[in-house]
């Protein structure tokens, strides 16, 4: 059972570090398309954030595979001063 859930949590962690480039590309295409390129065709320009947004998802998560691992790079994220800090 134990062998399920930490297989769950990992998929969800290496989906979550895929997947925040993603989403904030796709942010930005979508307010560039909203803001600047009125008139231009916001199809291609959510596509091509897309998949720039993968690509750094997927590069990001292969260089924390190939660096210091997946719980150890949450465990240094989780592990600041400023998140420890109880004057703030």
């Amino acid at each position: 059972m134990m062998k399920i859930v930490e297989w769950v949590m990992v998929a969800l962690l290496w989906g979550a570090l895929c997947l925040a480039p993603l989403l904030l590309l796709l942010a930005l295409g979508a307010l560039l398309c909203l803001g600047l390129l009125a008139q231009a065709s916001w199809p291609w320009v959510m596509a091509g954030a897309g998949l720039l947004g993968l690509g750094l998802g997927i590069w990001l998560a292969e260089r924390v595979r190939h660096g210091n691992g997946l719980v150890s790079f949450y465990g240094k994220l989780m592990n600041n001063r400023e998140l420890n800090d109880p004057k703030n």
